[in-house]
């Protein structure tokens, strides 16, 4: 059975990173994905390479997709675009602000030939403002956008999330539900509409709690390690074994029975700590107790009392460790895939899990892979469009 989706089409004129996923988790949901492409694009060749054939970012944005060669910019790919942007539910683009209208698929266009159609422009700065035409990515938003300043060790300069695609994918998710809310409206009303999405926005929008405690205290936060600031103890503590073990006290009923976990029941006595916002304001005077009480033992002894105790906690885990770990492996977060050009892989899961429309995960495509089955879906011979597979 298709996913949720099943039955829309989408126009998928992304590249890089953010567009690609985003369109990528809209095929997971069900939607028939056709990716358009000009030959030469260079996160294609992007290493590490698959059996020489796909570039990784080429292989894991491109899932559930169907892949076609168009040159937008000559006239009779362009009739292919129009006529494949006809029956299209979604139009999805990141680019920055113009290009699209050089390409002759900008929004005035596009509504002309499809008014219900559902049009999705990503960004790194947003379609206005002075840095509208600035090019964006991953690091480049992480500083501009404040995530830079308040990530790191405590008490040292702000550091950059190392994980290359952590804003990109979270502007995905962004763009997903842009879109799936763009097609609720359109069922109601019967009206397509532009949709505008950015990395600043995303980021700034993750942030929302840490702009709190600026507006709060008039003072900007800063890097705290491990450390969480609301809320104490909320982080991680070296262990016996050399291994770190992950702490979050979040309630008040939970801070008795943590002090009781870790052999140190009167510590819940201690006035200086009665209550969350005493322990978030001594927390200097409590993090040192707590990091010799943790050094005595290793991880797994502090699994066993805190889960008896009911009080959130994980040891820090390695992707070695993940890939065979009963709750990911149960809940299929991670799965195998099988493809007919680079074997059998490990790959993410489907972050949902529908009861009525399960969908399912596809493996990736050549470039222009299946232009002349799109062709033939449109009605045309493969001779209609100009760029060859």
């Amino acid at each position: 059975m298709g996913g949720p989706l099943s039955g829309y089409k989408v126009f998928d004129l992304t590249l890089g990173g953010v567009g690609p996923w985003a369109a990528k988790l809209l095929g997971e949901l069900g939607a028939d994905v056709i990716h358009v492409e000009a030959p030469g694009r260079p996160f294609r060749d992007t290493s590490p390479k698959i059996r020489g054939t796909a570039g990784l970012v080429q292989m894991i944005a491109n899932y559930n997709k169907r892949g076609i060669y168009l040159d937008l910019k000559h006239p009779r790919d362009q009739q292919v675009a129009q006529k494949l942007l006809k029956i299209c539910d979604v139009f999805l683009a990141n680019m920055r602000p113009g290009t699209v209208d050089r390409l002759g698929v900008g929004y005035e266009s596009v509504s002309k030939i499809n008014p219900r159609i559902v049009y999705c422009l990503a960004s790194g700065y947003g379609e206005r403002g002075p840095m509208a035409p600035v090019p964006g990515t991953d690091n480049v938003i992480q500083a501009f956008g404040g995530w830079t300043g308040i990530t790191g060790a405590q008490g040292r300069p702000g550091e950059f999330f190392r994980h290359w695609a952590h804003l990109d994918y979270n502007t995905s998710c962004y763009i997903v539900q842009g879109i799936l809310q763009g097609l609720l409206y359109r069922e109601r009303t019967g009206k397509g509409q532009k949709i505008e999405v950015s990395m600043t926005g995303a980021v700034m929008s993750l942030q929302t709690s840490r702009f709190a405690e600026f507006f709060a205290t008039g003072k900007t936060p800063r890097p705290m390690g491990s450390g969480v600031t609301t809320t104490a103890p909320h982080q991680a503590f070296l262990c016996q074994d050399m291994k770190y073990f992950t702490v979050g006290v979040v309630k008040e009923e939970q801070w008795p029975r943590f002090c009781q976990a870790i052999g140190n029941p009167e510590l819940a006595m201690d006035a200086r700590f009665a209550t969350n916002p005493l322990r978030v304001r001594n927390r200097e005077q409590l993090i040192p107790i707590l990091e010799e009480i943790f050094k005595t033992k290793p991880v797994r002894w502090w699994e066993i009392k805190l889960t008896e105790a009911k009080v959130p906690h994980s040891r820090v885990l390695g992707f070695e460790q993940l890939r065979w770990h009963p709750q990911v492996l149960d809940n299929e977060h991670m799965i195998s895939m099988v493809t007919p050009r680079w074997g059998t892989f490990y790959t993410e899961g489907m972050p949902w899990r529908f009861g009525e429309t399960p969908g399912s995960m596809r493996p990736g495509f050549m470039p222009g892979e299946h232009t002349q089955e799109v062709l033939r879906e449109l009605g045309m011979a493969p001779e209609a469009q100009t760029t060859k597979v």
